[in-house]
């Protein structure tokens, strides 16, 4: 027997299109855009008398359980290393493998319905929690309106950088100083609602910052300002 059009198609499927070894992409485009294929499906338990690890008399040997994907390299390693890669050693590094390529996809759908989920923030209206969500922070992620003039400009600079200096150095404050920036910033959020200003944030812990680090996880202070009637805001009656 041959293996089937759909035994392979299921292999590569549930291998991810990788090597089960070293997780390389076996189909890949080089620099004139043409697919080549570096993988092969390769047999656990060889048909031939004289092929590695051979069992006389099996029943099919071009089943899914009996094929794995591996690169050229990895191949020709297990093919002649026998007494190293074991049936048994094989078809654990085939479960392991298939289970990886489980959760890289489950992971990786789940980041894409988290991105596509519609954004809130809450409205901030207490200066305590406002400070809150700057407090011992790794990086700040703030937004606002185009300035109308000059003096609403440095306002909102201002401002903004009035919370950024007080997310720095907030690792050394005391409690009491603490409390002291909430009410100070009690009064600036008062300022920016009788200018027509809502100030919006929350603090994301164990964010991803591709420009510093893909692997490092980051405390992030997001804030938002917005003016009274801008329509992205949704008034709620709880």
């Amino acid at each position: 027997m041959a293996i089937t059009h759909k035994t392979r198609k299921f292999l590569w499927a549930k291998s991810g299109n990788t090597c089960a070894f070293c997780k390389t992409q076996l189909i890949s485009n080089n620099i004139d855009s043409t697919e080549f294929n570096i993988g092969e499906e390769c047999h656990i338990i060889s048909s031939k008398p004289t092929g590695p690890r051979h069992v006389a008399d099996l029943k099919d040997y071009d089943n899914y359980e009996n094929l794995l994907l591996l690169c050229k390299n990895h191949h020709k390693e297990i093919d002649e290393l026998v007494d190293t890669y074991t049936e048994e050693l094989l078809r654990y590094i085939k479960t392991n493998h298939e289970n990886w390529v489980k959760k890289v996809i489950a992971e990786a759908a789940e980041e894409k319905e988290k991105d596509q989920k519609p954004k809130f923030l809450m409205r901030i209206t207490s200066g305590k929690d406002l400070f809150n969500i700057v407090n011992e922070v790794h990086a700040y992620n703030t937004d606002y309106e185009d300035a109308k003039d000059s003096t609403e400009a440095q306002f909102i600079g201002d401002f903004i950088q009035t919370l950024i200096d007080y997310g720095d150095i907030s690792s050394m404050l005391e409690p009491y100083d603490k409390v002291q920036i909430g009410f100070e910033l009690q009064k600036v959020l008062d300022d920016l609602d009788q200018k027509g200003y809502y100030v919006f944030g929350e603090k994301t812990p164990n964010a991803i910052l591709p420009h510093i680090s893909k692997k490092d996880k980051w405390t992030v202070a997001n804030v938002v300002i917005r003016r009274k009637e801008n329509p992205e805001i949704i008034k709620l009656d709880i």
